[in-house]
C-alpha cells in the first residue's frame, strides 16, 4: 500500500478451491501493515487456479435444484448495489459508468436498465459474457488489463466490486482510474475485510484469502494509505458490503472442513440456509459485542483529491 519492501512473515493458508495449489505465504509490511502474499502466482499462471473447482465461475448451476434461489440471492445483491450506486447522485442516460473486474456483468445490466445510462464494464476475461452476446446488447464489455484498454471520456463514477483484491498493481490501477474520471466522480471499492471478526474466528482458513488468487488483504487503514497515495480523497471507509457476511464464514466453515469444491453444492444448501437463519444473528451479535471488527467485507467510497 506504501510503497515499502520491507516486511515480516505473517502466515501460511493452504490453496483454496483448488488442491493442486501450492500453498501460500503471506507477509506483512512493516510500514503500513498491509498483508499480502508473498510469493504471488506469476500473473500468467494465475488463470490455472480459476477452475472447474471455483465456485463463483459455477455459478447457480452448481447448487443443482437450489439453482433458482440461488440466482434470485445474486440478484439481490446486484440491487443493493445499484442502490448504492445511484446514492452518490442523479444516475441517467448522460451518466457513464465503469466497473472494473465487472466479471458475469450482472450489475451493469441491472443498473443499465434502471438508468439508462452509459455503462461500460472491463474485465481480464471475457469468460463471464462471451456466451450470450444478445443478453448484454447495450453494455460496453472490455476483456483485458485496465491499462491496456482504450477508454475515452470522463466517467461518473467507477466501482470495483471484489477486484482489488486480485491486482497485481493496484496504486497504478488507481492511478490510471484518476485519470479517467471527472472530479465530481465518485470510486466505490469492495473488499474482504482483513481487520475482520471472521478473519480472526477463522484465521488460515477466513476464505478472504481466497489463497492464491488474492494479493492483498486489506483494511480500513491499508486502504487509506493506498488511496491516498494514488490520488484519491477518501470520503468514507466502512465495515460492511453488499454481499452477505455468512457466505464468507460459511466458506470459510467448509475451508475448514476441507470439502470437495468441484462437487456439488446440492446438499449443503440446507445447512447453509439453517447457518443463515440460526447461526449468524447470534454469531454476529456475539463477536461485535466483543469488539472484533466488522463482519467480513469493507467499502471505501472516494473522490478524485
Amino acid at each position: 500500500a506504501c510503497g515499502s519492501s520491507d516486511r515480516d512473515a505473517h502466515h501460511e493458508t493452504a490453496a483454496m478451491m483448488d488442491a493442486s495449489a501450492p500453498r501460500g505465504r503471506f507477509s506483512r509490511c512493516r510500514a503500513c501493515g498491509l498483508v499480502y502474499l508473498d510469493p504471488r502466482v506469476p500473473a500468467g499462471d494465475l488463470g490455472r487456479y480459476y477452475s472447474h473447482a471455483y465456485l463463483p465461475y459455477r455459478g447457480p448451476e452448481a447448487w443443482g435444484r437450489w439453482r433458482g434461489l440461488v440466482a434470485s440471492g445474486l440478484r439481490a445483491t446486484d440491487r443493493r448495489r445499484v442502490a448504492r450506486a445511484r446514492a452518490f447522485g442523479s444516475i441517467g442516460p448522460a451518466s457513464r459508468v465503469l466497473d472494473v473486474g465487472c466479471g458475469h456483468p450482472t450489475f451493469l445490466e441491472a443498473l443499465h436498465g434502471e438508468s439508462g445510462c452509459e455503462a461500460v464494464g472491463v474485465d481480464f476475461s471475457d469468460e463471464g459474457w462471451r456466451g450470450d452476446p444478445e443478453r448484454w446488447y447495450g453494455l460496453e464489455l472490455h476483456a483485458g488489463e485496465l491499462a491496456d484498454v482504450a477508454l475515452t471520456g470522463a466517467f461518473d463514477l467507477v466501482t470495483m466490486w471484489h477486484y482489488l483484491e486480485h491486482d497485481y498493481a493496484p496504486a497504478d490501477t488507481l492511478r490510471r482510474v484518476r485519470g479517467l474520471v471527472g472530479e465530481a466522480a465518485h470510486l466505490v471499492i469492495e473488499v474482504p475485510d482483513h481487520d475482520s471478526w471472521s478473519r480472526r474466528r477463522y484465521g488460515p482458513y477466513w476464505a478472504g484469502y481466497h489463497t492464491p488468487r488474492h494479493t492483498a488483504l486489506w483494511d480500513p487503514s491499508t486502504m487509506r494509505v493506498l488511496l491516498e497515495r494514488a490520488g484519491w480523497r477518501v470520503e468514507s471507509i466502512e465495515p460492511l458490503g453488499t454481499l452477505d457476511p455468512w457466505t464468507l464464514v460459511w466458506m470459510s466453515r467448509q475451508e475448514r472442513r476441507g470439502i470437495d469444491w468441484s462437487a456439488s453444492m446440492e446438499r449443503y444448501f440446507a445447512g447453509f440456509v439453517a447457518g443463515r437463519v440460526v447461526s449468524w444473528p447470534v454469531l454476529s451479535r456475539l463477536e461485535k459485542a466483543r469488539g472484533r471488527g466488522g463482519d467480513g467485507f469493507l467499502t471505501a467510497v472516494a473522490r478524485p483529491a
